[in-house]
């Protein structure tokens, strides 16, 4: 003869309106963390952000010193010729300069 048992005798057995109180414990909480991880997420995107902007424009000024190197050599040329100008190179784009000594 199998062993049943019946709903009396489990002594943790749920209602269906002790269910019902506990699905929506366990809604509002997830959406609570769903809200706070969110929000976490944002800060923590807005900061790599940030970084990778700040590290591109660091890394940028960077790869110009060379040119800044070069346009002090251009210009201590300039000052020692005729010519009056000096031609620079920032990122790609040549700047014209007038080059001249107030004696």
């Amino acid at each position: 003869m199998p062993y049943r048992v019946g709903m009396s005798s489990l002594p943790l057995a749920l209602t269906t309106d002790d269910a019902r109180t506990i699905g929506t414990a366990v809604i509002v909480a997830c959406i609570a963390l769903g809200l706070l991880s969110a929000w976490v997420m944002k800060t923590i995107v807005q900061k790599v952000i940030l970084v990778l902007v700040l590290g591109g424009l660091a890394l940028a000024v960077y790869s110009q010193r060379t040119a800044l190197d070069q346009c002090a050599t251009d210009i201590s040329a300039t000052l020692g010729s005729t010519s009056g100008d000096a031609t620079c190179s920032f990122f790609g784009v040549d700047v014209n300069l007038p080059v001249s000594i107030d004696r």
